[in-house]
């Protein structure tokens, strides 16, 4: 990791294989950063991932979605047709949106996805991004 080239400072990358989000700081990859970038994730049932995704659109953010399968208290309940009966399985499907956005600009992207999930439950999670780098 070491011999990864240096971020420029203040260098917006705008390629299709870029990264969503203007770099702020120059450090090397692998000390600790003070870009002020953080990465903003939640985790949401399926049905809502429409409303997030705009909500991130109307914000101008682009999001990265993962599916997910969560395995706690709820179960998720599947029919088979034929009157063949109902099957609980031991997981439930999930989305995780997930984004970058500068320090400032959390509680405002954190607003919208509440907004956006109308009452319905979620997590939402705030990390500190320490490197960014385009490879």
């Amino acid at each position: 990791m070491e011999n990864l080239n240096y971020i420029s400072k203040y260098c917006y990358l705008m390629s299709k294989k870029s990264l969503p989000f203007e770099v702020t700081d120059s450090e090397k990859t692998g000390k600790k950063s003070r870009s002020g970038l953080k990465r903003i994730s939640v985790l949401i049932k399926p049905e809502k991932l429409d409303a997030v995704i705009a909500a991130l659109r109307g914000l101008h953010l682009e999001a990265t979605i993962y599916d997910v399968k969560s395995a706690g208290r709820e179960k998720e309940k599947v029919t088979s047709g034929r009157g063949m009966g109902t099957v609980e399985l031991s997981y439930v499907s999930r989305k995780i949106v997930v984004t970058i956005v500068d320090a400032s600009r959390v509680d405002d992207v954190s607003d919208a996805i509440r907004g956006a999930m109308a009452g319905s439950k979620g997590v939402l999670i705030v990390l500190p991004v320490d490197d960014a780098a385009q490879i």
